[in-house]
């Protein structure tokens, strides 16, 4: 799921670059860099607007200098494969809220030739602030709903021709915002009075659906 590359131990950046500027190389300039769990290994973890990369901590030698001759493995996952995200905690059963916090999922979802594989990244921290702070940034990135008409206003503000699609993640409620949303941008596009509308413009994008409410099931009539 993820692209990687071998690399040899280099130097940890001295400083962020400039905000509006590209660190050396050409990288993305960095938004977070923290400290995770992922799997078994502790790694430095970049977030960029683009962008989520990790890499495993080089262990210091028995002199104290950490071993720069080790190859290390830097993984990616690329935001725009991002679909979702949410604070990881760990509930007793029957338990619907608070817990203790684990640290942040990450869910990602790739297209392989004609089909599509999602995938559940953990990136594990005690810390609530360290985590708050991550899933905050996330969450921005991501444009993730926090409220009702969130969606709604989205759908109306953001450049629609750049996107192949809409999927919805949520439960009836969330599935007819984003489709009157939908509907509603198409007639503005094409100049027509939103207010009263007999033969309504058809919505350029398609609308998948993906049942996440309470009863995560819809019923038709």
């Amino acid at each position: 799921l993820y692209r990687g590359e071998e690399r040899r131990g280099a130097a940890p950046l001295d400083r962020d670059p400039p905000r509006g500027e590209e660190a050396a190389g050409g990288e993305e300039e960095p938004l977070l860099r923290g400290i995770f769990q992922i799997g078994k290994r502790s790694c430095d973890v970049v977030l960029s607007a683009r962008q989520l990369r990790w890499s495993p901590i080089q262990p210091e030698s028995r002199g104290g200098d950490s071993n720069m001759n080790l190859p290390y493995k830097e993984e990616l996952v690329e935001m725009k494969d991002i679909f979702s995200v949410k604070l990881k905690r760990r509930r007793f059963v029957g338990q619907k809220k608070g817990g203790v916090l684990l640290g942040i999922t990450v869910f990602v979802c790739l297209k392989k030739e004609n089909k599509l594989k999602d995938s559940a990244i953990n990136f594990n921290n005690l810390s609530e602030d360290h985590c708050h702070s991550w899933f905050n940034c996330l969450k921005e990135i991501l444009n993730v709903t926090e409220y009702e008409g969130h969606a709604l206003s989205l759908l109306k503000e953001c450049e629609l021709h750049t996107f192949d699609g809409v999927v919805c993640i949520g439960g009836d409620g969330s599935t007819s915002e984003i489709a009157h949303g939908l509907l509603l941008r198409a007639q503005m596009d094409a100049g027509r009075d939103t207010d009263y509308i007999l033969s309504p413009v058809r919505a350029p994008l398609p609308l998948g659906i993906i049942p996440a409410g309470e009863n995560r099931r819809y019923r038709f009539i």
